[in-house]
């Protein structure tokens, strides 16, 4: 059986997440897992938007419901547009102190990262 596909396997190692697929996915942390004591990283990105800012907040181990919450209230204080993808946040527009502050104010440590 030279060219014989894996169907089942019952090696709990190669089990893929059900929701999206993934071997190793953040969909099994918990909603209520606590932002206090995480640290984040802030930076602007400009690649493949034809010039135009975009401030992105990665390295929160968070649920994706509750990233996509997070990014909305951050959002909200903002006035501005963004979206929740890829385990990252991203918000229109260069605002990196204003982020860090409302990140701080939810107990996240921040860093900036990059020019």
């Amino acid at each position: 059986m030279k060219n014989s596909q894996l169907v089942f396997s019952t090696d709990s190692n190669n089990q893929k997440c059900r929701k999206c697929g993934q071997l190793e996915c953040i969909c099994k942390i918990e909603k209520d897992t606590p932002l206090a004591g995480q640290s984040a990283k802030i930076l602007i990105d400009r690649k493949g938007r034809k010039g135009k800012s975009m401030t992105v907040i990665e390295g929160l181990r968070v649920n994706p419901m509750h990233l996509a919450e997070i990014a909305k209230s951050i959002k909200q204080k903002l006035g501005t547009g963004g979206t929740a993808k890829n385990g990252r946040i991203e918000i229109q527009g260069e605002h990196r102190p204003k982020v860090a502050s409302i990140l701080q104010e939810m107990g996240v440590k921040t860093k900036n990262s990059g020019g």
